[in-house]
């Protein structure tokens, strides 16, 4: 059964995705990231060039004749969607293809309605007969600087 984990409370979407799509790329796993719209893959894409600032993620679109051989893809097409180890939700939507990947990961900033949106998405696994797992990014902050101070 795939694996289930939102990672809320975070300062940055963004930089919580390239730290935990590289994280994935460098165990060796392949990675999805459904994106809302084409504007939305387009913005990720971008990104992934830029950050880290030392190098960049590889990714490619789910159409791309390089997919077979690219960790990281970006596409918004949810029906191109094809079995990889880490899907991430970058969607407003409750995944429902979600035996063509192991583990699925939501990102939650601090704003109340995405919370809230997130809420209901986590209750939407519940209900599907998924136990998602939930890390408060705010308290393993916290928590880290205590130990290091």
């Amino acid at each position: 059964m795939t694996e289930i984990s939102f990672y809320f409370n975070v300062s940055s979407r963004e930089s919580a995705l390239c730290q935990l799509a590289g994280k994935a790329i460098a165990a060796g796993k392949s990675v999805w990231i459904l994106t809302g719209s084409p504007a939305a893959s387009a913005a990720l894409d971008r990104l992934l060039w830029e950050v880290p600032a030392t190098g960049f993620l590889p990714h490619c679109a789910a159409d791309d004749a390089m997919v077979g051989l690219t960790p990281i893809v970006i596409d918004h097409r949810v029906e191109l969607l094809h079995d990889r180890d880490v899907l991430f939700n970058w969607t407003d939507h409750v995944v429902t293809q979600l035996e063509r990947c192991a583990r699925l990961i939501e990102i939650v900033d601090t704003d109340e309605d995405l919370k809230l949106a997130a809420r209901q998405r986590w209750t939407a696994y519940k209900q599907l007969g998924y136990a998602p797992q939930g890390t408060d990014m705010q308290e393993l902050y916290r928590a880290r600087a205590e130990s290091a101070g």
